[in-house]
């Protein structure tokens, strides 16, 4: 395993319940889908495994849309306010995202900042 998913895992594993939205699990499909086989094939096993333990959140893209910060974040990035807010802490190595949700004082961890942390 390489350092980054050796870290993801390790702070994984410090919570009971992991969520998602059906955007994110889009942008990790098409971000897979740009490997190279064996890599590719082997992600697809372990997104499908992953995909089981987790909790998906739909939040209808109508709703999403209305969220102020929609058109400089997007779909995927709005709906991970609209879900988070006062209830869950975001993880994210998108720094664009990290600034935006500290703004809204959203609890959220940049993913890059732990990596540094944990490996000095």
């Amino acid at each position: 395993m390489l350092e980054p998913q050796l870290t993801l895992q390790k702070i994984i594993d410090l919570f009971s319940k992991i969520i998602t939205t059906p955007n994110i699990l889009t942008e990790v499909n098409s971000l897979t889908n740009q490997l190279g086989e064996p890599d590719r094939s082997k992600c697809f096993t372990l997104f499908s495994q992953i995909i089981s333990e987790i909790n998906e959140f739909f939040l209808p893209s109508q709703n999403i849309v209305q969220n102020n910060g929609f058109v400089k974040f997007g779909l995927t990035d709005c709906g991970i306010v609209e879900i988070s807010k006062n209830q869950y802490l975001v993880l994210t190595d998108d720094f664009k995202l990290f600034n935006y949700l500290q703004s809204l004082e959203i609890d959220v961890i940049n993913f890059n900042h732990l990596r540094d942390y944990l490996w000095k």
